[in-house]
């Protein structure tokens, strides 16, 4: 029997996506021979054990609200131990604590495998700030990104004119640093605009660095890495993401009904195009470090630059999440995705792979 540990919830706003991710990872791992152990990360840090049933409570309040008649709260200790009696974790949390590296940094230290990307490389993926700097570093183009922090607020009206009029900017946008790919995420039109969202995302305790970056023109994409039975990366085929100009692809967009956002898989790109953000998708995965899987987001500009702009060490797993779309293209079921994930850690712990999927998941 092979015991997977799957984690899911966290502190941040992302938690019912989290919630989906590990339903999706539960329906179309469990088969025979595969048993899941889910664990739950509430708000507050609390660690529980869960029954494969409470996963399908109905919303992230509902959750919580049984999680006391249903969830067996766990010391850290007993978590630690838990854990242990599995053979793998597979890490269910987006954002804060399940990307940023804490979970991982846990895991690491009580020799736990577990899939994904290891805890340095997830610090630097998830701090956008902390990303740019190693793309620049390694000669990789990046965007003009004005760092705006609690300490230097101060200055920030002087930074912000200074910033765009440097780079003859319009419209900004502004997103807080670690915080995920879509919360906190706001256009603005005016250097004022862009010092109001810094205080919100400051007031509303969101983070505490904030980045400014200019409203891109040109086609917003994302693309799933994997790595192969050799390890080498893997870039699937990118999704372009059509969006009405003046918005942004912020949580609405991405996770709840809207008429003026479309994806596209393969995108409306030039064949050249495409080759050119897989290997830059399969190199950036080489650079950074990461494991397993990733998803990065990026942009096409008008002027025919490739930018890429957010990493995601745990892509999104509802049903009809950007993994399984793409995965889709070359063959994968959402079992059969799954399952390579899950077997390309397995290799590198020297696990014996999953049961193959039923044809039918």
């Amino acid at each position: 029997m092979f015991n997977l540990a799957l984690i899911c919830g966290g502190p941040s706003q992302e938690r019912g996506i989290s919630l989906n991710s590990a339903r999706s990872v539960l329906d179309h791992v469990r088969q025979p021979g595969v048993a899941i152990h889910p664990f739950y990360v509430d708000p507050h840090g609390g660690f529980h054990q869960l029954s494969t049933a409470q996963l399908y409570s109905n919303t992230p309040s509902d959750f919580d609200f049984k999680l006391g008649q249903h969830g067996q709260a766990l010391t850290e200790a007993a978590f630690i131990q838990a854990l242990k009696a599995c053979d793998l974790v597979f890490p269910a949390i987006h954002g804060t604590y399940g990307e940023d590296g804490t979970l991982q940094a846990l895991l690491e230290q009580h020799h736990i495998p577990f899939i994904g990307s290891p805890s340095a490389t997830c610090q630097q993926m998830f701090a956008k700030n902390k990303a740019n700097q190693v793309l620049a570093e390694r000669g990789f183009a990046t965007a003009p990104c004005l760092v705006i922090t609690q300490a230097n607020l101060a200055q920030a009206p002087a930074l912000l004119a200074t910033f765009c009029t440097t780079h003859h900017l319009q419209q900004l946008v502004v997103k807080p640093a670690a915080g995920g790919s879509s919360i906190g995420v706001k256009l603005v039109d005016s250097p004022t605009a862009a010092l109001a969202q810094v205080q919100y995302l400051f007031d509303h305790g969101i983070d505490s660095t904030c980045l400014v970056e200019p409203y891109l023109q040109g086609q917003e994409f994302t693309v799933i890495v994997l790595q192969d039975a050799a390890g080498a990366p893997v870039a699937l085929v990118p999704t372009e993401i059509e969006i009405d100009r003046g918005a942004l692809f912020d949580y609405r967009r991405k996770y709840l009904p809207t008429c003026n956002t479309q994806y596209h898989t393969p995108p409306r790109f030039a064949e050249a195009t495409v080759a050119h953000i897989q290997q830059y998708a399969e190199d950036l995965f080489r650079q950074f470090g990461m494991r397993d899987v990733a998803r990065l987001d990026g942009w096409v500009t008008t002027e025919g630059k490739l930018l890429f702009t957010d990493f995601n060490p745990i892509s999104g797993m509802e049903q009809n999440s950007f993994i399984f779309q793409q995965g889709s293209r070359v063959g994968f079921t959402h079992a059969s995705l799954l399952q390579h994930i899950i077997n390309s850690a397995c290799r590198r712990y020297g696990l014996p792979p999953l049961p193959t999927p039923a044809a039918n998941t």
